[in-house]
């Protein structure tokens, strides 16, 4: 069990976590916890921002990445390149990072849970990440891309990082013209231009019913939040 005083903003964050370092304890990965949850600030929207450190073949990808269930959503990141993106039932959201060296930037506002010497190397230089290979991460059309931007500034939103989520929105609205969808017309109120856009991707884009429901959920917490902040 996990011996680390994480303030968990829900049962799903600690399950989650607590699955991850078993497994890692028992493969002897290195596994760093950052972000939001490290500095006790996550809500119960926050992604989950981890690296793990060691030798990690493509079934043991596999394997990290199915223990609380086979992801909704998945993806990389472009900027950094590589980071695995997942989103569960839940509405689970994780930054995972299969890593061969750290920085000792990485470790500032960090929490360390597992270190083994031959894997955890601190390295300022020359930060890598692993390529990664998993069943769970095909090859993704574009606006599959710009859905998963949308998903981020949602949650980014319920978080009430609101600067952020208008600056991703922005992004979303550039990315509709990659995926040919250049006659919507906007409000500039979060709320309404997400929903709108959200729901021609699903009358007119391959998006399944898993999402739908993910997406819906998000999306009643739109009311929530109003009641919350007045």
């Amino acid at each position: 069990m996990l011996d680390f005083q994480i303030n968990y903003p829900s049962s799903n964050y600690r399950n989650y976590i607590e699955a991850v370092f078993e497994f890692c304890k028992s493969n002897k990965f290195s596994m760093i916890l950052k972000g939001s949850l490290a500095k006790g600030t996550a809500t119960k929207f926050s992604d989950i921002d981890l690296i793990i450190l060691g030798n990690l073949d493509d079934s043991k990808v596999d394997e990290i990445i199915s223990l609380y269930g086979s992801p909704v959503m998945t993806n990389f990141t472009e900027n950094p390149k590589g980071i695995l993106i997942l989103v569960y039932q839940d509405s689970t959201s994780v930054d995972l990072e299969i890593r061969e060296t750290i920085s000792q930037q990485d470790l500032e506002n960090s929490i360390v849970l597992l270190r083994y010497d031959e894997n955890f190397i601190i390295d300022n230089k020359n930060v890598i990440r692993k390529h990664v290979e998993s069943n769970y991460m095909p090859n993704r059309p574009e606006w599959y891309k710009v859905l998963r931007l949308l998903h981020r500034g949602t949650i980014k939103y319920l978080s009430n990082k609101t600067h952020s989520a208008y600056e991703l929105l922005d992004e979303i609205k550039e990315g509709l013209i990659s995926v040919g969808i250049t006659d919507l017309n906007f409000s500039n109120n979060f709320e309404e231009d997400i929903t709108v856009i959200f729901n021609r991707f699903c009358r007119e884009l391959e998006v399944d019913s898993q999402i739908k429901g993910l997406f819906h959920n998000l999306f009643k917490e739109f009311s929530l939040k109003v009641i919350n902040n007045e």
